[in-house]
């Protein structure tokens, strides 16, 4: 997911993680405040956590981001864009009772939000990675055992 669309504070907004200051809404259980979060980190960007805006499933599941606390967030978009493998942007809804998931994490007083991912592959589709959608009562963690 390279940009996304949402509501926030009754304005239509949109986020493109190449720029400066981007951020996603998080909502991190029902009924709860939606706020807005810095969406991952930029190279050159001052922090301590990983650079980029995504986090493989796989790699959350295995363990890889257990020193960052991360915590399992619903990202509650109207749409995002991703780009497919020929460089093509590409416009997708969000089924209304879903929301693409997200792994919200902390290092000291930095706080940011990263998109999941799944893996993908060239055979089935011309992505490279997808962002992981899911229904308002799924965990980060489901499915793995």
């Amino acid at each position: 997911m390279w940009a996304a669309r949402f509501i926030h504070a009754g304005q239509d907004r949109h986020s493109r993680f190449e720029h400066g200051g981007a951020r996603l809404p998080v909502s991190a259980r029902q009924g709860a405040q939606i706020v807005l979060l810095p969406w991952g980190r930029r190279p050159g960007e001052q922090g301590a956590l990983p650079v980029g805006g995504w986090a493989r499933l796989t790699q959350i599941q295995a363990g890889l981001w257990d020193k960052f606390a991360p915590k399992p967030v619903k990202l509650p978009v109207l749409a995002f864009a991703e780009r497919d493998v020929a460089g093509h942007q590409q416009w997708f809804a969000v089924t209304r009772g879903q929301y693409v998931q997200g792994c919200a994490v902390r290092v000291g007083n930095e706080r940011r939000v990263y998109v999941v991912t799944l893996d993908c592959s060239p055979e089935t589709t011309e992505f490279e990675r997808w962002p992981r959608i899911v229904a308002a009562c799924e965990r980060l963690h489901a499915g793995a055992g």
